[in-house]
């Protein structure tokens, strides 16, 4: 447990850190990439299942012995670059206020915590499945498997809440 902490504490920081280095630099990408992302996201985000679906792609990459860890900083160093930048281009005067509110938006509302608790999980039974194979102890197929099915359950929850906090707030935090 103590792991899946340490990972999830270094994705809060990781994601920070990314954030801000994307509203530093948010006039380094054109406006037309982030419109085109902003279009990609609304074409996956139909349903919660879909939302499932893309999360647990990116999930499972986190979860393979060997790469997890890099696979998680990339995804996550991605998704923290991209908040970023589309609040380096809306904040108009709201500034770093408007970047801590995309931050605390994207990390703390129920489903990122739900969210990036699945990524931690996954990332820390590839973590405890390459120490294993590393010094030849046994269980590292049956670790790997109770993380990734911990991993795979609050990452479900997590697009359930998401959808209904779209529904529920989109209208709301669109206006933002």
């Amino acid at each position: 447990m103590r792991l899946v902490l340490a990972v999830l504490l270094a994705e809060y920081l990781g994601l920070a850190l990314f954030a801000a280095l994307g509203y530093i630099y948010h006039d380094a990408v054109p406006p037309w990439f982030i419109n085109m992302l902003r279009q990609q996201i609304n074409q996956t985000v139909i349903g919660p299942l879909e939302i499932f679906g893309h999360n647990a792609i990116i999930m499972t990459g986190d979860s393979i012995p060997f790469v997890g860890p890099a696979a998680l900083a990339i995804s996550l160093g991605a998704t923290g670059f991209v908040l970023g930048v589309a609040v380096g281009y809306a904040a108009g005067q709201l500034g770093l206020a408007a970047l801590l509110f995309g931050y605390l938006a994207t990390a703390f509302m129920p489903h990122g915590i739900l969210e990036l608790s699945s990524y931690a999980f996954a990332t820390a039974g590839s973590i405890d499945a390459t120490r294993r194979i590393l010094s030849r102890r046994g269980g590292a197929l049956r670790t790997w498997a109770i993380h990734y099915a911990i991993a795979l359950a609050l990452l479900l929850a997590a697009a359930y809440v998401e959808w209904w906090e779209l529904k529920a707030l989109g209208h709301l935090l669109s206006r933002l």
